[in-house]
C-alpha cells in the first residue's frame, strides 16, 4: 500500500519538526485519522520527496520528523509553458488539474481580444489562489515532484513579452492549413516549450501576426472543430509525445 502523500512548503523542509496547518492538518487528524508514529511521504513542489513520521497531530497542527529525503523523478524532460486564453465559467480549473498531470512547468492565462470574461482584478486574485491550490492537489494525486509555476493573468502581448526565452514557440489556430507540424527551422530538441491556445471565439488575424512577429510557429489540430479546452488538451498531449516523456525516447 502507498504511503498517503501531503504538501509541505519548502520553508518548513530545514525546521527541526516541520509542521502543516489549516484544513489540510484537519484533513489528515479528522479524516484520514493518521497521528503519531505514522509514516507519510511529504513534498515541498520544487522537485524534493520525504519519508517523515508523524510526532504530533491536531484539527489544527501537525509535526514531523524527516527520515529520508529523495529526488522526485517524475518531471517531464522539457519545461512546457501553457498560454491559455481565458475561457467561461470554471472551465480554467478543469484545465488547470488536467494540464498538471501531463506535466506542464508553468501555466500563462491571458486575456485575448475575443475572451468573453472581462479583466477583474479582485477576482483574478481569488481565482489565481484557486488555481494553485488546484495545481498542488493534482501534483499529489499525479504523484509528480514540482507544482507549475501559476502566472498572473495579462493581456495578449503581456503572454508574448513573458515567452521571450523560450526555445521553441507554437500558436495553435484553426486556421492553420495544416494539422500538428512542427517545420524544420525549430530545434530538433528545445527545452523551454510556450504553448499558446485561444478563448472559445479563437484568435483574430492581428494576434495571429504579432505572434508570428514574436517568433512563434503557427500550426493546427486537425479537420474538427474542437472545443477549447478539449484543444488546450490535445496540443499539450502532443507537444510531451513529440518533446517530452510521453512518447519514443529519443
Amino acid at each position: 500500500m502507498s504511503l498517503r502523500r501531503f504538501f509541505i512548503a519548502p520553508e518548513m523542509v530545514n525546521h527541526p519538526h516541520p509542521e502543516i496547518s489549516g484544513s489540510d492538518a484537519g484533513h489528515i487528524y479528522r479524516v484520514l485519522r493518521l497521528s503519531a508514529g505514522d509514516i507519510v511521504e511529504l513534498f515541498d513542489g520544487t522537485g524534493n520527496g520525504y519519508l517523515a513520521q508523524i510526532v504530533s497531530a491536531s484539527p489544527k497542527r501537525v509535526s514531523f520528523i524527516i527520515k529520508e529525503s529523495f529526488p522526485m523523478l517524475s518531471e517531464s524532460s522539457v519545461q512546457i509553458s501553457m498560454a491559455q486564453g481565458i475561457l467561461k465559467d470554471r472551465k480554467m480549473d478543469d484545465l488547470i488539474r488536467q494540464l498538471t498531470e501531463l506535466g506542464i512547468d508553468r501555466w500563462m492565462p491571458f486575456y485575448a481580444a475575443r475572451s468573453v470574461p472581462v479583466p477583474g482584478k479582485k477576482g483574478m486574485v481569488t481565482k489565481l489562489e484557486r488555481w494553485e491550490k488546484i495545481a498542488i492537489e493534482a501534483v499529489k494525486q499525479c504523484r509528480r515532484g514540482q507544482v507549475p509555476q501559476i502566472m498572473p493573468a495579462g493581456n495578449f502581448d503581456d503572454m508574448l513579452t513573458a515567452s521571450a526565452d523560450s526555445d521553441l514557440k507554437i500558436i495553435f489556430w484553426e486556421g492553420a492549413p495544416q494539422a500538428f507540424e512542427i517545420p524544420g527551422t525549430a530545434p530538433p530538441q528545445p527545452k523551454k516549450i510556450t504553448v499558446v491556445i485561444g478563448p472559445e471565439g479563437g484568435f483574430e488575424p492581428g494576434e495571429i501576426q504579432r505572434a508570428r512577429e514574436h517568433g512563434f510557429f503557427t500550426t493546427g489540430l486537425g479537420p474538427r472543430i474542437l472545443r477549447a479546452e478539449t484543444a488546450t488538451l490535445a496540443a499539450c498531449t502532443l507537444v510531451q509525445y513529440r518533446f517530452g516523456d510521453m512518447g519514443i525516447t529519443q
